[in-house]
């Protein structure tokens, strides 16, 4: 598994800055955040050369791209984008409202229509099932899958969003399998609520079994990338931020050393 960190949870630093402090907390792996009106760290139109020479300055993988839309001419951009840069999978959530029939629907004809986009520019789009969103738990993200059978296709595993829609994080792990694509991974302190604070959602403080959910990716032979997203810490110091990082990437090593991984 490649363990790495959305950029978010630097929020308005700029991009530089985020790539210098994982580095410093000694990551390889990166997701770039691309999430118009919250955090930008690339954007449509940014200089490619230099986006890539940054990440080879701090020595960091891009796995993903946050683009946290199903806008469809923006996600054209974005998938050009991400070819330019150099990885291949975009990240996005459904829209819609749980529990609407009518809403689901909609969301998976338009996720279908961006999957073929995906597949024609050579790109590869995970949908992560959100609380509160038309996807939002293992049933609808494995209907979302079945209805829309592409192998550009896949699913972005959130713990904490699963633990709050009442799931059991290790057994969807195992019903999704190979349709994982990424994982957005962060603890949760309940099933009810937002997503806590950010030190509530680092992993190993919540209520999310983070073990036993890492050796369930492992059984089904997730290799992919194992990002550490983290909202609400835009306001933080760097140090803070870094330390929120840090601290993941110690329990998460920690985990990953026990499974031999």
């Amino acid at each position: 598994m490649k363990l790495g960190v959305n950029t978010v949870l630097f929020g308005p630093a700029d991009l530089e800055t985020a790539l210098q402090h994982l580095s410093w907390a000694n990551y390889q792996y990166v997701e770039l955040a691309a999430i118009q009106g919250m955090v930008e760290h690339i954007t449509i139109g940014c200089d490619v050369e230099a986006v890539k020479d940054l990440l080879k300055k701090y020595n960091l993988t891009p796995t993903a791209m946050e683009a946290a839309t199903t806008d469809k001419e923006r996600l054209r951009g974005l998938f050009k984008l991400a070819k330019e840069i150099g990885f291949d999978l975009i990240n996005i959530g459904s829209g819609g409202t749980t529990g609407d029939e009518e809403s689901t629907k909609q969301c998976i004809s338009l996720i279908r229509e961006l999957a073929a986009m995906a597949a024609d520019s050579g790109v590869r789009l995970s949908v992560k099932p959100h609380v509160g969103s038309a996807i939002y738990n293992a049933d609808t993200g494995m209907r979302l899958i079945e209805e829309v059978p592409s192998p550009a296709l896949g699913l972005n595993f959130d713990p904490s969003h699963l633990y709050r829609a009442n799931e059991t994080t290790q057994e969807v792990a195992k019903r999704w399998g190979s349709r994982i694509f990424t994982s957005h991974f962060r603890d949760c302190p309940w099933r009810q609520g937002g997503p806590g604070s950010p030190e509530q959602q680092i992993p190993g403080r919540g209520e999310v079994n983070i073990p036993a959910t890492l050796a369930a990716l492992k059984s089904v032979d997730y290799t992919g990338p194992v990002n550490l997203e983290v909202i609400g810490a835009g306001n933080y110091t760097l140090s803070h931020q870094m330390g929120v990082a840090a601290e993941t990437r110690g329990y998460m090593r920690r985990c990953l050393q026990e499974l031999g991984l």
